[in-house]
């Protein structure tokens, strides 16, 4: 199909999942409300985030306006954008039947669905710090002991990760009374995208903030086909941190409460030094991570059905706070804004972005390489919409601008007809390649190097 019958059809496919799954896709089971004594952040006039209450004007923000200093909340987002049976009913079930808690929902998915997503699984057993529970490498003694698979992505199931939390459990390194935390779920092998069949992905959400989007397969950056589902209970979260790369989020929230804070770009290096990296702040709070949260320049309490975008460019944390599970994911983007793409290219620079968590140097330029082919293919387009032609030709210099040493090389081939990416001279091989064809471009994410051919399975 042409890019247009296959946004048409999307939009269809959307539709009718959402009237199908509706009724039981809001439904988690989980509290709608904090207890009266539930201990909080502080939050001060000064550090409220900006809220919008329509479509237009949370798209407006997503699309095209620039990110930085700001967190943009939708309340209610959830079910104005429609993304309510976007969570895959494996995990949606054992959050309705009564599961309140990580361990009674690794108890309730089941043998089956826990080998067919994988993820990365924290615990919290000293307070203020994570701890991710590590897969061993393949034929230690600690893999051996629990029966684990031979292959690193067996190993990295959430199967798997429930036999490690049993033995660090049984062993002590983990307190029975330590809350989890399960980040970066997806699918453990590649599965058509239920909206569009031609999209390979292991995202787990069956529907996301990208098909609803006006604008998304445009957007400089979108990734969306390894996006993760974050699920916690209180005391579990994401400790301070800026992201891998100088993009965007945009953040969904099913349901549970999470407290977000955001530092300001000014203090984006000295935040990190003071608190560390992974720093959590547990109530009740002492001084200094008062003090600390005090610097913030946005702190704001997420509820039910928010959605909301930040730039993953400034140090941010999250909290899990109340009863009952927290179910959330995020797609990371660039927007169609030339200051967008500008902090985009300061990745990996010292003057810009913590050193302690830059992208790999290399995974780095493949991502340029995604942005430049996704910039030069959209304003090829003869029926692009001309207000985001004027916004994506302005990225594109800003880019030429801007860019390292590799986005310079890039935009030469680019002048003189040449067309050269290390992804594709790497992974030249005729079976992968064969595997690919009529995959649309919106499935190969950033800094994804061609996977194996068993890795695709057609669902």
């Amino acid at each position: 199909f042409p890019s247009c019958s296959l946004g048409i059809l999307r939009l269809f496919l959307h539709d009718a999942m959402v009237a199908e799954s509706r009724a039981k896709a809001c439904d988690f089971g989980q509290p709608t409300v904090l207890p009266p004594e539930e201990l909080l952040w502080p939050i001060r006039e000064d550090q409220h985030p900006e809220v919008v209450h329509t479509v237009e004007e949370f798209m407006e923000a997503l699309q095209v306006q620039e990110h930085i200093e700001r967190v943009v909340v939708l309340p209610n987002g959830i079910e104005l954008l429609e993304q309510s049976g976007a969570i895959p009913e494996q995990l949606r079930r054992p959050c309705a039947e009564g599961a309140t808690s990580i361990r009674q929902l690794l108890q309730s998915l089941g043998q089956e669905a826990s080998s067919s997503f994988r993820a990365r699984l924290w615990h919290y057993s000293q307070r203020g710090k994570e701890a991710e529970i590590k897969v061993p490498k393949a034929g230690s003694s600690l893999a051996k002991e629990g029966g684990m698979g031979k292959s690193c992505a067996d190993r990295k199931t959430l199967a798997g990760l429930e036999k490690l939390l049993q033995m660090q459990s049984e062993d002590g390194n983990v307190k029975a009374s330590a809350p989890l935390y399960i980040s970066e779920l997806r699918w453990q092998k590649k599965v058509r995208h239920p909206l569009n069949p031609s999209e390979l992905v292991k995202t787990a959400t069956q529907c996301d903030i990208f098909d609803v989007t006006r604008w998304a397969q445009h957007m400089p950056l979108w990734e969306r086909s390894e996006g993760g589902i974050f699920v916690g209970e209180r005391g579990a979260g994401s400790g301070m941190h800026v992201d891998q790369c100088l993009w965007s989020n945009v953040g969904r929230n099913w349901c549970g409460f999470k407290l977000f804070a955001l530092w300001p770009w000014s203090d984006r290096h000295a935040i990190l030094d003071d608190a560390g990296k992974g720093a959590i702040f547990h109530p009740p709070l002492t001084k200094k991570e008062e003090d600390f949260l005090s610097r913030a320049k946005t702190v704001v309490l997420i509820r039910p059905g928010d959605v909301w975008v930040f730039s993953g460019g400034q140090p941010h944390t999250a909290l899990v706070v109340g009863n009952g599970l927290n179910v959330s994911a995020y797609e990371s983007l660039v927007p169609a804004n030339p200051k967008a793409i500008e902090l985009l290219a300061k990745s990996n620079s010292r003057e810009a972005h913590w050193k302690g968590c830059w992208m790999d140097d290399d995974d780095l330029d493949e991502l340029y390489e995604d942005v430049v082919d996704k910039l030069q293919d959209s304003l090829r387009q003869p029926d692009l919409d001309p207000d985001l032609r004027k916004r994506l030709e302005a990225c594109r210099q800003a880019l030429r601008a801007s860019g390292d040493s590799y986005c310079k090389e890039l935009w030469e081939q680019e002048d003189k007809g040449e067309r050269k990416r290390r992804r594709e001279e790497e992974g030249d091989d005729s079976s992968i390649a064969e595997s690919n064809k009529g995959a649309d471009k919106t499935s190969q994410g950033p800094c994804k190097k061609a996977k194996n051919v068993q890795e695709l399975v057609p669902t």
